[in-house]
């Protein structure tokens, strides 16, 4: 299968240079003079998980460049300095930070740390909650397995953004108190759900409700065509890694 890596729009490779806070990864601490960074990971992270460091004084400026490249957003609070990445990682890869940093008049030049992605060989889904699309995609490490239109939480019943696992799964279920029922249901947590687009009591597909696929539109769970809602039942087993991501 050919596809693009991440957001199947987005390109994947090059440089990216950020003059801001800095994030760091990796296995040793770094220092000159009195000034040291170091890692506070205590494991290999996840695909959208944050890479964090701290340095043991309060830093005030810094440059990051990452090979290969990852768009995302840098916090600084005090000496901890945290990278978020704005879509996933690549699975089983290892990204090079190097890293500058000023504390006081101390500098840190060009230091180099790698963080290491894990689920090189696992089945993870990643949820795509834009303002006017959703996606659901389905990847067995880095390889796109499906791409699923989806629609989150309407604006007031937001579905839950983080990393979560599958629960447990049922056929059909239907709820007198929004009166709408649907097949396929897959629990994130609680009572969110992945499921079909939503049915009547006598399982009919409300067809209003199936013209909004793609668009905000639920009470917090994450729909799907009935075709797409049956795959992901039969494929993605309980345990399954879940990142929903609504930036």
């Amino acid at each position: 299968m050919l596809f693009s890596w991440g957001l199947p729009r987005r390109p994947f490779g090059a440089i990216l240079i950020l003059t801001a806070a800095v994030a760091i990864y990796a296995v040793t601490a770094y220092s000159e003079g009195d000034l040291v960074v170091r890692h506070v990971s205590n494991q290999t992270i996840t695909p959208l998980g944050p890479v964090v460091f701290r340095a043991n004084q309060s830093v005030e400026w810094a440059s990051l460049q990452i090979v290969p490249e990852i768009h995302g957003e840098t916090h600084l609070d005090g000496s901890t300095i945290t990278f978020n990445p704005a879509e996933p990682m690549r699975p089983g890869a290892t990204y090079r930070f190097d890293v500058s940093l000023r504390a006081g008049d101390q500098w840190l030049h060009g230091v180099r740390f790698d963080v290491s992605v894990g689920l090189a060989d696992t089945l993870w889904v990643y949820v795509k909650l834009d303002a006017r699309t959703h996606w659901i995609y389905v990847y067995h490490g880095d390889e796109l397995v499906r791409s699923i239109l989806a629609s989150g939480g309407r604006p007031g019943d937001e579905t839950p953004l983080g990393t979560f696992r599958i629960q447990n799964r049922g056929h059909h279920f239907w709820s007198a108190k929004y009166g709408e029922g649907a097949y396929y249901w897959v629990r994130i947590f609680g009572n969110y759900l992945f499921h079909s687009i939503p049915v009547d009591i006598e399982g009919n597909v409300i067809r209003e409700e199936a013209r909004l696929l793609g668009c905000p539109a639920s009470h917090g769970c994450l729909r799907m065509s009935m075709r797409d809602a049956k795959w992901f039942y039969e494929n993605v087993p309980d345990g399954t890694l879940v990142v929903i991501d609504g930036k």
